[in-house]
């Protein structure tokens, strides 16, 4: 079961309306994307276009929307587990859609150590420069419609590592 995480702890130092919000929609349209891939595909996705209008606008919705399906397919087909997300209207975001959060945040920001990061904890797979590509396409459309993420969502990828990955790290 996905644990939510309540991104406004996270983003105190965010200008008002700002960068939270496009933090938000962007793990929410990530959460409605999955489940079109699960679930009934229109009712979904139109669901993930709506989260996205809502923010950046009924103009660049069909571009983002676009960016965020190429972005979500290769999630899936590079995933070495099930990729979680809570079911549609739960507040907060859980593990995985803050890690989609912080992939795209650290992609605007040219981040790419905590780029690599974040997309290795999230598809735990060596088979990461598909999503980094995709990534990059999203965080460019988003950027180009105006939504900025703040640099504070870039989460610490090691310490969301999954458990099945066998991998040991020193505490800092």
């Amino acid at each position: 079961m996905a644990r939510a995480v309540d991104l406004d702890s996270r983003t105190q130092n965010v200008t008002p309306g700002g960068g939270l919000r496009v933090a938000q929609m962007v793990g929410r349209s990530f959460r409605c994307g999955m489940l079109a891939r699960r679930e009934n595909p229109a009712i979904a996705w139109s669901y993930a276009w709506q989260e996205i209008a809502g923010v950046a606008g009924v103009g660049h919705a069909d571009r983002l929307v676009v960016a965020l399906g190429a972005f979500i397919n290769s999630v899936e087909s590079a995933a070495a587990r099930h990729i979680e997300v809570l079911p549609k209207g739960c507040p907060g975001l859980c593990r995985d859609e803050c890690l989609v959060v912080s992939i795209i945040a650290a992609s605007q920001l040219g981040a790419c150590p905590a780029l690599k990061a974040c997309v290795f904890a999230l598809i735990d797979s060596g088979n990461v420069e598909p999503c980094i590509r995709s990534a990059g396409l999203f965080s460019t459309a988003l950027s180009d419609a105006g939504q900025t993420l703040p640099a504070d969502v870039v989460c610490n990828a090691l310490a969301l590592m999954p458990s099945s990955s066998g991998r040991m790290f020193a505490d800092a």
